[in-house]
């Protein structure tokens, strides 16, 4: 079992990433905003060169969001029984510093679809790249660390 001190680190830990999430959660929704105001205020021109982008665009963001899911799932591991307390404060370090990287990673995909509106992409292409920010920051939420089987 832990001890009280460490319980109390682990929630402390807990509320920064939480923090953190709703944090960046708030910066896409402004994300949100800022494109939906852009997209309404300029007409529409494509051309050659921006339309070449928009797949890369794509792309980018299909890795990002790939990275984010392998950052969660690499960096923010249940706690294993039998841990010495130097393994458990490295276990910590990673839960906060592994959340920041997966909402950091599904930031930047809200970011792309912003870049991609202001390249000459359309509105629903903005659109779908933030709905795939949000859906990610939804499902890699952040989840409290099992303490009790330690």
């Amino acid at each position: 079992m832990l001890d009280a001190a460490t319980k109390v680190e682990f929630d402390q830990q807990f509320r920064v990433v939480q923090v953190l999430y709703f944090a960046l959660l708030a910066s896409l929704v402004g994300y949100l905003v800022i494109g939906l105001v852009l997209g309404s205020t300029r007409a529409q021109d494509f051309t050659v060169s921006s339309t070449q982008w928009l797949p890369i665009l794509f792309w980018i963001a299909l890795g990002l969001g790939g990275a984010a899911y392998l950052v969660k799932k690499r960096m923010t591991r249940p706690l294993s029984p039998g841990l010495d307390p130097a393994q458990i404060k490295d276990c910590l370090a990673s839960f906060r510093s592994g959340h920041l990287i997966t909402y950091v990673l599904c930031e930047g995909i809200g970011l792309l679809g912003l870049l991609s509106m202001l390249v000459g992409g359309s509105r629903p292409q903005f659109i779908n790249l933030m709905v795939v920010s949000f859906a990610l920051m939804i499902l890699l939420r952040p989840k409290r660390i099992d303490s009790s089987n330690t």
